[in-house]
């Protein structure tokens, strides 16, 4: 058998990761066709095919493909670890950080968490994505992202996490709608509105339940794309939402104000979480940012 080397395992976690050669190229920092020798190369080795063409969505793992990846990884890991001091002096800790976030909460909590990390560990590279909890989830059960920032929302029950923070749902209005006298709204008087909501699977769901608990059922609902849309059409009165997440500064995009409300029933909050994929082993990169995490919330900076 052909052998392989750990500088192709490296660009095949690369590739795996980002879903194109250039992509994966770009994040190494090499070329496209280094990327794409080194991938030909280890499929030959392995006798494999490790990757298939999607048309819309990329490079996407075969079976053998989401195999290897959990073992590379495993490599990778041990062979930094074993470059790595006993005690991870500040400043030593070498390697790759691959962070997920739901996309709603990730501009909240992880720019302040990888700027302080990388001050003590500027050596350190991040791979960072942002999707919808769906593809959290699928990221995290197919080993392309070791750690994950979301809602504990859908996540496989068996996968360690740590609760960053808790967050109640409220309610967002116009600043002249008819229920902006009230200190806190009631879900029946929320469902007698156009709701809207992100069309994403999972929070969509989330958010209507708390309707349904209460045997309600919004009387119209509107969908967008994202939470800015929603906050902007909320702020120009077009109806109601809720959320959990809240920026700094109630004003939507073009600088409209809305108004932020909690809820009258009392309703459980939602769980920040960051969560460890169940496809692999930490690596020492991934172990030092969980613990770097659990200290700044425990000291309260986040």
């Amino acid at each position: 058998m052909i052998g392989f080397s750990f500088r192709q395992l490296e660009y095949f976690v690369a590739v795996a990761e980002h879903g194109s050669i250039s992509a994966a190229a770009r994040a190494r920092h090499v070329s496209q066709p280094s990327v794409s020798v080194a991938i030909a190369q280890l499929e030959e080795a392995l006798n494999e095919r490790l990757f298939r063409r999607q048309v819309s969505r990329g490079l996407e793992l075969t079976s053998a493909g989401t195999r290897l990846l959990a073992q590379a990884r495993d490599i990778i890991g041990m062979a930094i670890a074993m470059n790595q001091n006993a005690d991870t002096a500040q400043g030593s800790l070498r390697g790759n950080l691959s962070l997920i976030c739901f996309q709603d909460l990730g501009p909240y909590f992880a720019p302040r968490l990888l700027s302080s990390f990388r001050k003590q560990y500027p050596d350190v590279e991040v791979t960072l994505f942002e999707t919808d909890l769906a593809g959290v989830h699928r990221h995290l059960s197919a080993g392309k992202a070791e750690l994950a920032l979301t809602y504990d929302i859908g996540l496989d029950p068996s996968l360690p996490r740590q609760v960053l923070a808790e967050l109640k749902p409220y309610a967002l209005i116009a600043t002249d709608h008819r229920l902006a006298h009230l200190p806190a709204i009631p879900l029946h008087e929320l469902a007698q509105e156009c709701l809207i909501l992100e069309d994403i699977a999972q929070t969509r769901e989330y958010f209507l339940s708390l309707f349904w608990a209460h045997n309600l059922q919004p009387r119209t609902q509107q969908y967008t794309q994202t939470f800015e849309m929603q906050r902007g059409l909320v702020a120009h009165g077009y109806g109601v939402a809720l959320s959990c997440t809240r920026p700094a500064g109630d004003h939507c995009y073009d600088g409209t104000p809305l108004l932020c409300r909690p809820l009258l029933e009392e309703v459980s909050p939602q769980k920040v979480v960051l969560a460890q994929s169940g496809a692999m082993h930490p690596s020492p990169v991934a172990e030092a940012f969980k613990g770097w995490v659990a200290r700044e919330v425990a000291t309260g900076a986040n």
